[in-house]
């Protein structure tokens, strides 16, 4: 670990490497919203108490783009459900049903399923680490329709099988499971079947992956360098080619694509501990683009089909909870 002089040093050359408008003091709500203007426009909170969620997050975009799925507390228990909600019209269904517990939650590309990780037991309401799940055990993926019905399983048994995602082509599950004593990531047909082991570390969490829109690419989390310490990685569809894609003393995780396959968003404490903020990262130059200044929590980013809206958790409501916030989403000339 390098010495805090060698952190402030490195923050401070971040800072002078950052945009004139990313220097703006970020205390000041106008110089927040004239910072976040210029790729956010039109934020809107999307979920809140007086909805019935104490607390809401981890939302994506069906393929149309017209309603979300996400999990969140429903107001008076202790853990996380999964909903749908329609952006437009507001109205949301509960989507699992009978679970202890529930993560994980994404529409398969042709809008014709969902996936979401339930188990019949309940989370502890304390994880063992501050940047680890809790790996509740029985965790299993279910595929269900859109309403929730007729969910299958299409994990089985003891360990903890999450952080699921489909293929752009709807033919794969990519997820992360303990299955072999430590947290690796997985590879899967959508019935379940082939499945195949890509990472084969031990001592480390490798979560939260997605694929690439073209098929190609794995992005996923993992401490592999320090306990706890999450830098953003990249492998091919196989395994292979496993790519260090942030190393810095940040905490950086969460890692979503951009539709065009060449950025990814992420949650970053860049800024602390206190206040995670979201980044886009070039993969091809490693430019990044700070996205969001409000000073609290900002993280769990995910894009619309077309890259033009973001999603995302954020505690900047007036009550200072976790919940979900949606904005267009722009780049300029000189970032494309």
């Amino acid at each position: 670990m390098k010495s805090l002089l060698c952190n402030t040093l490195l923050f401070s050359s971040i800072l002078l490497t950052l945009p004139s408008y990313a220097q703006e003091t970020v205390c000041d709500p106008s110089a927040i919203q004239r910072a976040e203007e210029r790729h956010l426009t039109n934020i809107t909170q999307i979920t809140s108490p007086e909805m019935g969620f104490e607390r809401a997050g981890e939302g994506y975009f069906s393929p149309d783009g017209t309603t979300i799925i996400f999990q969140a507390v429903p107001t008076g228990e202790n853990n996380f459900q999964i909903f749908t909600m329609n952006l437009e019209t507001k109205e949301i269904v509960k989507i699992s049903q009978n679970a202890g517990a529930c993560t994980c939650s994404f529409f398969k590309a042709d809008g014709s399923k969902i996936i979401f990780a339930a188990s019949p037991l309940e989370a502890k309401k304390e994880a063992n680490s501050r940047y680890k799940w809790d790996l509740t055990p029985y965790m299993n993926i279910y595929e269900a329709n859109l309403d929730g019905s007729e969910a299958y399983p299409l994990t089985k048994g003891p360990a903890y099988h999450a952080e699921c995602a489909y293929s752009s082509d709807g033919s794969q599950i990519v997820f992360a499971s303990n299955e072999d004593g430590h947290m690796n990531i997985y590879l899967m047909r959508s019935d379940g079947s082939d499945v195949r082991q890509l990472t084969h570390t031990t001592g480390c969490y490798n979560g939260g992956p997605f694929i690439s829109p073209d098929d190609t690419k794995i992005i996923f989390r993992a401490d592999r360098e320090l306990p706890n310490q999450l830098q953003i990685y990249m492998m091919d569809i196989d395994g292979s080619n496993v790519t260090q894609i942030t190393d810095d003393e940040a905490i950086n995780w969460a890692p979503f694509w951009h539709p065009d396959g060449k950025r990814i968003a992420y949650t970053t404490s860049l800024h602390g501990h206190h206040n995670y903020q979201i980044y886009l990262h070039d993969l091809e130059t490693n430019q990044r683009i700070r996205l969001t200044y409000a000073p609290c929590f900002n993280g769990l980013p995910a894009f619309n089909r077309e890259g033009n809206k973001l999603l995302w958790t954020s505690k900047r409501g007036d009550d200072k909870s976790s919940q979900l916030f949606m904005a267009d989403f722009s780049l300029h000339d000189d970032e494309v």
